[in-house]
This record gives C-alpha cells, structure tokens and sequence, in this order.
C-alpha cells in the first residue's frame, strides 16, 4: 500500500493520529479535544479549535494526504437488519456471484450509514448461507447489517474537513466494530460472543458469530464514572478521587483481606481517612449498574439472533481488581479477554481498514460539492426551460 493514510481516532477525551505510508507510521501522536463528552460534541468552535493542533496542522500542510480515515466512538449508534430482494423466479436457477453484488437500500433523513455488512443469503425462504454461488434456488435474498450514526455528527467532521482545507477522499469508521473484529480472537468471533468494552467515557457492546457483528450499543459510562463516584460520594476533589481509584481500585471489596487506607481533604476543609473497601463498594454500585444494564441489553437482543456463553471484555475501565470474578457472577459465563490488548489496540482501526477498505463508504467532500453543483445548474436549466415553455406556449 503506497498511499499515505491519514487516521484520526476520536475517542474520549483525546484524538489519536497516525500517519501510514508504505506499511510503516511515520506520524503518531495525540491531543486533547476540546467541546467533546462522552462521544458528542456540545461546543463546536473549540471542538474545531482543539484540530488545529501543531503536529496535526504540519502533517496536512506538507504531507500529500491520499486519504484521511476517521476512527469514532459516537454517544449513539444505530445498527439495523435489511433483508433485500435479490431474485424471485417460478423455477430454480443457480446463484451466480453477480447476484450477490447487490447494495443497501438505506435512507434515512436523520442518520448516515458507516457500515453495511453481509450477514448472510436466504434460499428459498429457508436456508441462510454465507456464500450460495452455485447453489439451485428459486428465491434469493440477501441480509444486511447497516449500521449508522447522527447526522450531526457527521455533519461535524464534515465541517471540520472543509475548515481544514482536507480534499482528499474520506472513510469514516466505527471504532466499535474496528475493535470487536480485531480484538477477539478467531475462535470466540466464530463460536460467538458478547463484547463489551468500557473505554474512558463510554461503554461500547456488540454481539458477534461466525465472524459477523450482529448488533451494536453504547452506554454513557465509563471508567472516568468511577473517579466521578468517588468525587461525588466522598466529596473530595478530582484528583484525590483519582488518587484513591488508581490505589485502591477494585469493584469487588469483599476479597479485601488487608485494610489500608489514605487521608484526603474533604471540599470542606475537613481531613478524613478513606478506607479502601468503602472505595471499592461504590466502584462496586457503579460497575455492577454498569455490567446489569449490558446483561439486559444481550438478553432482549440476543434473541434469535445468537446463543452463546461468552463474554469478552476490554477497555481500561475492565482493568480494577475483580472486574473479570464480578462479571462471571452477573452473567454466569465464561469469561475471555485479549492477554496482548494493549498492542492489539494500539493499530487496530488500521488493520481493520486495510481488511476492509474495499468495503467501506466514501464521504468524498469534493465529489459532494460537485454534486451539489450539477443540482443547481439542473435545477437552473429546468426553470430556463419552463420559462422557454411559456413564452413559445409549448405545453
């Protein structure tokens, strides 16, 4: 791959850059964004402002960016089934491939698709393969994960390319789907499983079987709810309830077998010794709120969809002490993660990309504004001729 890639990673609190070009990054660095929380952005002008970043205003200005590929944890995604005619004939006829080159249907005035994934072909109203080619049937058809997110939100990065002065063609990827297909090992993506993932301002779920994501959420908690908890519960400042999480973080305080403690300050002024189980039972009320909510979210859509007693978690908000012992107690499954999830995650929007860059939707601004522009001259040609119409009484 000769192209230069540009990736941009914007998750939680910050945005991740990478340069890629000949197989190797060349640029990687990070910066804090600013009018962002927890995967919306409430204030656009210093949400645009956090991008015109040093480093990030270099790499536009003086490299020759073929592509520019956005990585994204929104607050709200929405992933839909589509079934979609592909034949319907009284008698059989095998299914060639180009059958299978049919495209979504998808239209909708508040939403734009990221991601349309094949889940798989209906023969004759029965049977569901991942390729039918050759196979004898009188009805095909195809069935479809489309998976999208606000218009606002695109509507945004959209604005912050043309503020920029970026040209060049756009992906847009979702970072939860990226991460799910390569985090998880062969075997769990097949057999099936739950995913979670609680990142530092949202909790990300998905469901995957036989290699193919099957539905998508996101809660609005993460790990930084836990130092917010603290912070609240104790009334303490920010960085003490850190102290306090990053020292005595566990969300299972029942197999504390030594007591320990530190003094903070209270925002009243007054001194008080913090006990590490009372740190650990309010992680406790927040992690098990946490991973209830999720359990409910796979109970009512699992149905009919996947059956399986695995549960893979990640994010570095699964990282406290007795994380892994309090969610096989919520759902009563096995319980898997990624011993190599810090180096998986450090590339895995580019390894997703290179897999899938065929299969990827184009936000091309310039082919847009193009089009925008042919619109307005039909729609000028349309009322020169309607005038014409009139004066010559023709119609």
């Amino acid at each position: 791959m000769k192209e230069k890639l540009l990736f941009i990673n914007i998750s939680g609190t910050n945005s991740k850059v990478k340069l890629y070009e000949n197989g190797n990054i060349s640029e990687n660095f990070e910066f804090k964004i600013d009018g962002y929380q927890k995967g919306k952005v409430i204030e656009n002008d210093s949400f645009f402002e956090s991008f015109r970043n040093p480093k990030l205003t270099r790499v536009l200005n003086y490299q020759n960016i073929d592509k520019l590929i956005f990585g994204v944890s929104p607050n709200e995604i929405s992933s839909k089934v589509e079934v979609l005619p592909i034949y319907s004939l009284d008698s059989t006829k095998p299914v060639v491939e180009k059958d299978l080159s049919i495209k979504t249907n998808f239209v909708d005035d508040n939403y734009s698709l990221l991601h349309s994934i094949s889940l798989g072909y209906i023969l004759d109203g029965k049977d569901v393969l991942s390729n039918p080619t050759g196979m004898h049937a009188k009805k095909v058809e195809s069935i479809k994960l489309n998976v999208s997110i606000n218009n606002e939100y695109i509507d945004c990065l959209k604005k912050l390319c043309k503020l920029l002065s970026i040209t060049c063609p756009i992906n847009i990827i979702s970072n939860s789907i990226a991460l799910t297909n390569e985090l998880i090992d062969e075997e769990n993506k097949d057999f099936g499983c739950f995913h979670i993932n609680i990142a530092d301002d949202l909790t990300e779920l998905s469901m995957i079987q036989k290699n193919k994501v099957l539905d998508l959420a996101v809660i609005p908690v993460g790990k930084e709810n836990f130092y917010r908890d603290i912070e609240i519960s104790l009334d303490i400042n920010s960085k003490d309830a850190k102290l306090l999480v990053e020292n005595f973080g566990t969300v299972m305080p029942e197999l504390i077998q030594e007591n320990d403690h530190l003094l903070v300050h209270t925002n009243k002024g007054q001194e008080e010794k913090i006990l590490n189980k009372r740190v650990g039972a309010i992680m406790r009320e927040r992690a098990n709120e946490l991973l209830q909510i999720s359990k409910k979210y796979f109970d009512e859509k699992s149905k009919g969809k996947i059956s399986t007693n695995r549960v893979f978690i990640s994010g570095p908000g699964s990282n406290y002490d007795g994380f892994d012992s309090l969610i096989k107690y919520v759902f009563q499954n096995f319980i898997y993660r990624n011993e190599d999830e810090k180096n998986v995650s450090e590339n895995y929007l580019i390894n997703y990309y290179t897999k899938e860059l065929n299969n990827l939707k184009d936000f091309n601004l310039a082919n847009e504004n193009k089009n925008i522009f042919n619109k307005k001259i039909l729609k000028n040609n349309n009322l020169i001729k309607t005038k014409l119409k009139k004066l010559l009484k023709i119609g």
